[in-house]
């Protein structure tokens, strides 16, 4: 349930009535007494990175569009800034005394933002949709162990014999437990059987009518989107919960080397500075700039095909983090704002292994070299480029995002090194989109760089189980390198099937150690986020998971 405002108490006397006046009210320009602070109409917050326009919470795949869906759609449950799960679009919920079933009510009249009722028919049709074979979206996992789903998605049954509906309350049976369920699915965004059940799931990412103009429940309406400039929203009046205190909230696309000026010009409210140079943002503070610091829930990385025979074998890829100098990276040219990571998990979780001695994989060039040779690759022809046996040479094309300039000078950094181990990097910069398409949709790359998003609660089976690696092409797969280890799957699964958090740590260090030593990623580190905001926005406490928390409750006093 959203955080309701606390009032003032009106007491019965004429004394005590001046008090609570004085107490709650606002002098305004003219000596008269407001009972509210006048509200700016509305917010502007930068992103360094424009939305691709796939305003469809189940199949988004990029954290800009995900911003765009976290003002749009709601779901049964919300976390609060503790991570605690409290009710949302949900009037209560329970789980059983073995863990086996969650029950969810529906709060009485939702409506959806085009004004028609949203039902259990919306909610039954979003599960289902998940379970849907031809579904290809990263919230697979979110019903994959609930009872019957296997049968659904195979064809065998109608319905799904763990999903029941009894009026406005919605039960999720699992055959044994799921440590994760509740935040899977109370978290899991609601969206409209009216118009997605329309169009087949397959083609969902092709409808970019629909995909552009969404329909939801949260907070914001959604009313305009200008490809690689912005995306406008108003507040929704008919909202179920605590309507937002501003009228409209807008995304604007912003250069990072523009957004230091354009702060300052009152041209965005919000944005991103972790990439400016310290110094700058000593001047935004000095400036009356509010800075507000915390953990990305992110990792940069660069990603590697697996798919290649070269890449096969576990003495290349550890020459590979031998051989880039992630700390210079880290403490140089982004002045230590962050966290070097040796494992894909996140050092702020309760479950990052600080005490399971991994390999550190210092920058050391000698080292890198001898592990490629102990892999097949020297230098026979002495032109500074490894060969194999079939003499091929070790080159090798590096996927980078245009516009964004961290990773473009990261990029540079990688080619620099690699080339002093003996390797040729050609870097192809791209948009964002077509780098989605290429690496994740396509499979048709060497290396890319990037950053993963993780969740709250660890749960590495979306991003490296077998079953997550998507070989076809045009297929998307969130095992985006194709990692395939059967004793990582058995660990990824045992982290998910046991609530004891003790015992899912010391599941999840034995994870790590294989994580560790595989390497199917370069792990970079973890960022810090920086947010420089209007000296006047209230309420802003975004976090490392939630960076729109409390969304309607913002407002810039004017």
């Amino acid at each position: 349930m959203k955080n309701k405002k606390i009032g003032c108490l009106i007491f019965s006397t004429i004394i005590s009535m001046s008090l609570v006046f004085t107490g709650c009210s606002n002098n305004d320009k003219t000596g008269k007494l407001t009972s509210e602070p006048k509200v700016k109409e509305k917010i502007v917050y930068a992103l360094n990175t424009a939305p691709t326009g796939v305003f469809n919470p189940l199949i988004a795949n990029t954290t800009y569009d995900d911003a765009v869906n976290d003002l749009v759609y709601s779901s049964f449950l919300a976390y609060d800034k503790d991570y605690n799960l409290k009710d949302d679009m949900a009037e209560s919920h329970e789980i059983s005394s073995d863990n086996l079933v969650y029950k969810f009510k529906l709060k009485k009249g939702i409506k959806w933002h085009d004004g028609k009722d949203l039902t259990m028919d919306d909610i039954e049709f979003t599960f289902k949709t998940l379970a849907n074979k031809n579904y290809e979206g990263s919230s697979k996992d979110v019903v994959e162990k609930v009872k019957g789903v296997k049968e659904y998605s195979e064809g065998k049954a109608d319905s799904i014999e763990g999903i029941k509906v009894n009026g406005d309350t919605i039960e999720f049976h699992f055959e044994k437990p799921y440590s994760v369920a509740l935040g899977k699915i109370g978290t899991t965004p609601i969206i409209p059987k009216h118009i997605w059940a329309e169009v087949p799931v397959e083609k969902w990412t092709e409808s970019s009518d629909i995909l552009g103009s969404p329909v939801g429940s949260g907070p914001y309406k959604f009313i305009k989107f200008e490809k690689g400039q912005s995306v406008e929203f108003e507040r929704n009046d008919e909202f179920y919960g605590d309507k937002a205190k501003t009228k409209r909230f807008v995304f604007k696309v912003t250069n990072p080397e523009t957004v230091q000026g354009e702060l300052q010009n009152g041209t965005i409210d919000v944005a991103d500075v972790s990439t400016l140079k310290k110094k700058d943002r000593e001047d935004l503070s000095q400036k009356k700039f509010e800075l507000v610091n915390y953990p990305k829930n992110a990792i940069l990385y660069m990603g590697i095909n697996l798919r290649q025979d070269r890449f096969q074998d576990v003495k290349v890829r550890q020459a590979l983090m031998h051989g880039i100098n992630r700390k210079d990276d880290l403490e140089k040219r982004s002045e230590g704002n962050g966290v070097l990571v040796n494992v894909p998990m996140l050092p702020s979780s309760w479950a990052y292994p600080k005490d399971a001695g991994l390999n550190e994989y210092n920058y050391d060039v000698e080292k890198s070299k001898t592990l490629l040779k102990e892999a097949g690759w020297e230098d026979k022809d002495k032109d500074g480029i490894l060969e194999n046996s079939k003499d091929e040479k070790f080159k090798v094309k590096l996927h980078c995002p245009s516009g964004n300039k961290d990773q473009e000078q990261r990029a540079l950094l990688i080619q620099s090194n690699l080339k002093d181990v003996g390797i040729d990097v050609e870097i192809l910069t791209m948009e964002f989109s077509t780098l989605m398409q290429q690496v994740v949709g396509d499979h048709e790359f060497d290396l890319y760089l990037m950053a993963n998003m993780l969740p709250i609660d660890p749960d590495a089976k979306p991003y490296w189980h077998s079953t997550a690696a998507s070989d076809k092409k045009n297929t998307f797969g969130w095992n985006i390198s194709s990692y395939k280890n059967l004793e990582a799957d058995k660990l990824m699964e045992q982290g998910i099937e046991v609530s004891d958090m003790n015992k899912r740590k010391e599941i999840y260090k034995d994870y790590a150690k294989i994580m560790n030593n595989d390497v199917p990623w370069v792990y970079f580190f973890s960022p810090n986020i920086v947010k420089a905001t209007n000296p006047k926005l209230k309420n802003f406490t975004p976090n490392t998971n939630l960076d729109f928390i409390d969304v309607e409750n913002w407002y810039i006093e004017e």
